[in-house]
């Protein structure tokens, strides 16, 4: 029985641990991405990077507008 709970604790801190990670924007010899609308700095992605990024639906409706 202790095992099991032993096991589930872990599986949480692990979960949290990822959670928090993926929140932190991640430093890259100091290029970042960040937003082409605000510039808040974005969280680094395996397949997205550079130019013409935006960080949320609200900054990409803003960007659109005036593109027009």
């Amino acid at each position: 029985m202790r095992t099991k709970v032993n096991e589930g604790r872990e599986k949480v801190a692990t979960k949290v641990t990822e959670r928090a990670k993926s929140l932190v924007p991640a430093q890259r010899g100091g290029e970042t991405d960040s937003c082409m609308v605000c510039g808040r700095t974005m969280r680094q992605t395996a397949t997205v990077r550079g130019e013409g990024r935006v960080c949320s639906p609200t900054c990409a409706r803003k960007w659109a507008e005036g593109t027009d």
